[in-house]
């Protein structure tokens, strides 16, 4: 506690002491000894004086340290980006003014390292074009393609793609209280078993070609589902086995060559009536009944042990795999030509082909959409293609013309196509929603 009583009057003002307060203290060093802090002896080893005080804002004291601190740490130099071109010397002006011994007594120039001249070769080597590499769509590959088939599949063959079967329901047709599928050759051809995730038809040989796949990735377990007599399967589905007075493979190529006839008249008149004895019904060398075993009693591929057997072979791994293989190489590759020439590169637009394919359609029916939807055909677009299959699906295209053997014909858009059509938009599986596909990658060497 400091006691002012003692001190002498050094004639300190009195002034306002919230403005300026005044202080008295000893005017000793920390260090003399002094530890009592006293304020006896002399006058002039005390101190006496005023308090000001002065408030900064602390927004102020900020910018203060930030602009000292920048000053400490930054190092600014004037480093050219680009090289610096020299004025050119006037032309008929004077001559220089510097003499010779004046240049060769100046002190040689110092070289800075921030030069533009040392950074010139930098600067040249990476003065270049940027690489920019182009993307031109997804690449499709065995993966993506076996992604397509399965959304088409979805179209043929439901919910349950492999083991799907249509037990000769083109002969059955819907007349006369039946309920299979009516066609121009009903109770006429025998299609046969059409099996899997396309309906690969037994008159077609598409299902011998699927068996021999089948047989080729696991050939115990081929015989193991099929039964001793497994080589006679392969025939009859393939190639077909002889049959007195039947020289035709397929029935129905047999019948769209004898249809326009008079025996064909005859066959259809009959037909028509229900009065077509079964000696002559149609079935080609792949559409007869073998043993069930070697020596055993004959059955349809489409009846009774047989069926149930082809229900087993879909629930093998390596049999589905083999189904979507065929499909791959049998028909969506032979598509892809068709896609490439005129730029169909989406998911949606290639399946609706391979789909048209499938049940033997010209895929010109995807261009006659688009055309008659104002569009430009090759196509140019996603959404473009995504609009000519929204047409078939909403029975916008009635028919569209196609050339068949050098003739310009009118085909009547079938049910079938604007039923796919709305399917395969519809895309349950979600294999179809990727980039455009890169047309360079639609040949076979892609397909791995």
């Amino acid at each position: 506690m400091i006691e002012n009583t003692s001190l002498p009057d050094y004639g300190i003002p009195q002034g306002n002491d919230n403005t300026f307060p005044p202080f008295t203290r000893p005017h000793v060093s920390p260090d003399d000894g002094n530890a009592d802090n006293d304020l006896s002896g002399p006058a002039l080893e005390y101190e006496t004086g005023y308090i000001c005080r002065a408030v900064l804002a602390d927004e102020l004291i900020a910018k203060l340290r930030k602009a000292g601190e920048e000053t400490e740490v930054q190092h600014h130099d004037n480093v050219p980006l680009t090289p610096k071109v020299e004025p050119k010397p006037a032309t008929g002006g004077a001559a220089s003014t510097t003499s010779p011994t004046e240049a060769s007594n100046s002190p040689p120039k110092k070289k800075n390292k921030n030069d533009a001249n040392d950074h010139q070769m930098l600067i040249n080597r990476l003065s270049k074009k940027p690489h920019i590499v182009e993307f031109k769509g997804a690449v499709l590959d065995r993966n993506e393609r076996l992604k397509i088939i399965a959304a088409v599949a979805m179209c043929e063959s439901g919910n349950d793609p492999f083991g799907a079967e249509n037990t000769d329901e083109e002969f059955v047709g819907r007349k006369n209280g039946h309920k299979g599928i009516e066609t121009s050759y009903s109770r006429i051809v025998h299609i046969g078993l059409s099996y899997g995730v396309i309906q690969f038809t037994q008159d077609g040989g598409a299902l011998g070609g699927v068996l021999q796949k089948c047989n080729e990735k696991n050939h115990q377990k081929f015989v193991d589902v099929f039964g001793d007599n497994w080589q006679e399967l392969l025939t009859l589905t393939t190639g077909g086995i002889p049959v007195p007075g039947v020289d035709y493979v397929s029935g129905l190529d047999h019948w769209h060559a004898v249809a326009n006839t008079k025996q064909g008249t005859d066959i259809k008149a009959k037909a028509s009536a229900n009065k077509l004895p079964v000696s002559g019904e149609i079935r080609g060398k792949r559409v007869q009944p073998i043993a069930l075993t070697v020596g055993g009693i004959k059955q349809d591929l489409w009846e009774g042990t047989w069926k149930e057997r082809f229900k087993d072979a879909a629930q093998v791994t390596d049999f589905q795999e083999a189904q979507l293989i065929y499909a791959v190489e049998n028909y969506l590759n032979p598509t892809l030509p068709f896609c490439k020439t005129n730029n169909v590169r989406s998911g949606l637009g290639i399946a609706f082909a391979v789909a048209c394919r499938v049940r033997g359609v010209n895929p010109q029916l995807l261009l006659e959409a688009a055309k008659k939807k104002g569009l430009k055909v090759p196509f140019e677009s996603e959404a473009d293609e995504k609009t000519a299959v929204v047409s078939i699906s909403k029975s916008e295209i009635k028919n569209y013309q196609t050339t068949h053997k050098g003739k310009v014909k009118t085909v009547k858009v079938a049910g079938e196509e604007i039923t796919r059509a709305g399917r395969l938009n519809g895309d349950s599986t979600g294999f179809l929603a990727e980039d455009m596909y890169w047309t360079d990658t639609f040949d076979n060497d892609h397909d791995n």
